[in-house]
This record gives C-alpha cells, sequence and structure tokens, in this order.
C-alpha cells in the first residue's frame, strides 16, 4: 500500500491543572516564501487569460514573470517536502483538479489559509518538492505520479503530466528572490 504521506493533525488544545479550563493556542505563524521558476529549457511563467503559461521573457517583458510563492503544507510528512504554490503575493494557489485527467487550476485562495487546510481531506493545493541532478521537480499530492510541467514549445499552459512524456518538461529551477 502506498503512503500517501499524510500526518495526523497536531492538537492546539492545552490543558491546565485539574479543573481549568482548556485553552486554545494560536495558530503559529507561516512563513510566506517568495521565488524565481522557471524550466530547464529556460521559460518563465507569466499570467496570460487567467493561465500560468511558460515562455520566453525578454527586455521589458521580462516585468511579466510571475512570482511563485509558497508555505510549507503541515498537513503531511515533512520528508516529502510538502508545499503549497501561488502567485499575485500567495493570494492565488495552484491546484489539481479533476477526476480522469488531472488539471491544474489557479484558485482564489490564500495559500497561507491553503496550508492550514491542507491535508488529506485537502491534497489538491499541495505539492511534494525533489531535487535531482540540480533541478526540482513538483509531484501533486492529490494525484501522484503528475508533475507540473511545461510544453517543450513555448505559449503553452503550465500543466501536470505523468511521466514519461517527452512533450512536457518536469524539471525546474526554483531559486529565492
Amino acid at each position: 500500500m502506498e503512503d500517501s504521506g499524510a500526518a495526523t493533525e497536531p492538537s492546539l488544545l492545552v490543558t491546565g491543572a485539574p479543573g481549568s479550563q482548556p485553552c486554545e493556542l494560536p495558530m503559529p505563524q507561516t512563513k510566506v516564501f517568495r521565488y524565481r521558476i522557471w524550466d530547464i529549457n529556460q521559460q518563465s511563467l507569466y499570467l496570460r487569460n487567467d493561465q500560468l503559461v511558460a515562455g520566453y521573457l525578454q527586455g521589458p517583458n521580462t516585468a511579466l514573470e510571475e512570482k511563485i510563492y509558497w508555505v510549507p503544507s503541515r498537513g503531511f510528512k515533512q520528508n516529502k517536502l510538502p508545499i503549497v504554490l501561488g502567485i499575485q503575493s500567495g493570494t492565488r494557489c495552484l491546484a489539481c483538479s479533476g477526476t480522469t485527467q488531472p488539471e491544474l487550476v489557479l484558485e482564489d485562495v490564500n495559500i497561507t489559509a491553503a496550508a492550514a487546510q491542507a491535508g488529506q481531506a485537502e491534497p489538491r493545493w499541495t505539492f511534494f518538492r525533489s531535487y535531482q541532478d540540480g533541478a526540482w521537480r513538483f509531484e501533486a499530492a492529490a494525484r501522484p505520479g503528475w508533475f507540473l510541467s511545461t510544453a517543450a514549445q513555448p505559449g503553452q499552459p503550465l500543466a501536470l503530466a505523468h511521466p514519461p512524456d517527452p512533450a512536457r518538461v518536469l524539471d525546474f529551477y526554483f531559486q529565492g528572490c
């Protein structure tokens, strides 16, 4: 049986002396990280018609590049490096939807709110990071074996792909900015 990577939710209730009322601790603050991401063919991500698209941005068009914001997803085992990804200062999440054919969509959910809900009940916002040979891959927690990918040709939407798929690029560079 395959390990889903889900962890049990820690209790935030604290009890004191016998007879005292339990109190609820505030949720820990989650640091939001800002990164550049581009595929191994040097295609950057930008927003076009409400879709993340990969392409070659040069000159003044480099200002169109979308930065990726991410937070750890605490609903999964940390050895899988689970994160919630978003754009536009973390106000829109990348999500895996679809039942038969997984689809990558943007949802108007703040990444910190999504990270607080992420887990077995809501894995659609979580991606597992893996690093090999100098590049990163991002596997959808909701659909194991499906990864963020760009098309080999520029101007195509960021999508999910199941390797091997020679028409898709699964490896990315991921750098803090």
